[in-house]
């Protein structure tokens, strides 16, 4: 049987091999202990680390990469690059019959909620001790009103979904099919 190979001492990309591990009975292969320059401490697999395009850091090289790009991409975006960027956007939506009358289909028939919605119903919010109800379409907000009861305001909400959702999405809805 071929003895293992031992990879105590190299430097694999940001990696440095510091000592091989006792191998556990559910792992696929000889599990290495590694520094990273970034004082991190990592462990992997010999096949990882032995693949042209396998593991080189502990996962900081990435961030870092990731950060320069985003960091690049920022510097190089201009008021006229969101323009371009934004009607190709939404040339692309009218094609798909997604968005019509300025309104994006897809939103208005969805029930999702934004990660941020603390009051668990769409165009829902307390505000100044109020709870208020908005909807907003074709580029237009309508304030439904304020209540002292969320159930209240979530009927209100309800209500113009049905009086302004409800007919654009039954207009456009047999063009989508």
């Amino acid at each position: 049987m071929p003895k293992a190979l031992d990879l105590t001492g190299l430097k694999i990309g940001c990696l440095k091999v510091v000592k091989r591990l006792p191998k556990r009975t559910d792992s696929m292969g000889h599990e290495w202990l590694c520094y990273c320059e970034c004082g991190n401490q990592y462990i992997t697999t010999t096949s990882h680390l032995n693949r042209k395009c396998g593991v080189k850091s502990c996962g900081c090289y990435v961030k870092e990469l990731a950060r320069k790009q985003s960091k690049k991409n920022i510097e190089n975006a201009t008021e006229e690059t969101y323009l371009i960027a934004s009607k190709k956007i939404k040339e692309t939506m009218k094609k798909n019959n997604e968005l019509v009358e300025n309104t994006r289909l897809s939103s208005i028939s969805s029930k999702k909620l934004r990660s941020d919605n603390k009051s668990g119903h769409r165009g829902v919010a307390f505000k100044d001790g109020k709870w208020v109800a908005r909807i907003s379409i074709s580029g237009k907000e309508h304030y439904l009103g304020s209540f002292d009861q969320k159930e209240e305001a979530i009927v209100a909400r309800e209500k113009g979904e049905e009086l302004y959702f409800k007919p654009l999405i039954d207009k456009y809805k047999n063009k989508q099919n």
